[in-house]
C-alpha cells in the first residue's frame, strides 16, 4: 500500500516523502532518520498540501532497524484506515 524505500536508504542519512490516495481519502507522509538516536521519524498529515503548509499532522518515532521500519509502515496503514 505504501511506497518505501529500504532500510539501507534511511541508515545513509535520507529523507522520504510519499503519499498514498483511495477515492477521496489521501494520506501524506514524512520519514527523516535521526542516526545520531537511531530512530525513525515520522510525520503524516491528511491534507493535500506540503509538508511546510499542512496544518494538522500526526507523528511518530520508531527504532532505525527492519523492525522499526515495519512497524512504521504498520503505523501509516493505521492512520490512513482511522482518518475519514
Amino acid at each position: 500500500m505504501f511506497d518505501m524505500q529500504k532500510l539501507a536508504y534511511f541508515t545513509e542519512g535520507n529523507r522520504f516523502a510519499g503519499s498514498h490516495t483511495e477515492g477521496n481519502r489521501i494520506i501524506r507522509y514524512r520519514v527523516d532518520p535521526d542516526r545520531e538516536n537511531e530512530k525513525l521519524l515520522v510525520w503524516c498529515w491528511h491534507e493535500d498540501k506540503c509538508f511546510e503548509k499542512a496544518k494538522e499532522k500526526s507523528e511518530g518515532s520508531f527504532p532505525l532497524t527492519q523492525d522499526g521500519l515495519n512497524a512504521l509502515v504498520l503505523w501509516l496503514q493505521k492512520e490512513f484506515e482511522e482518518h475519514t
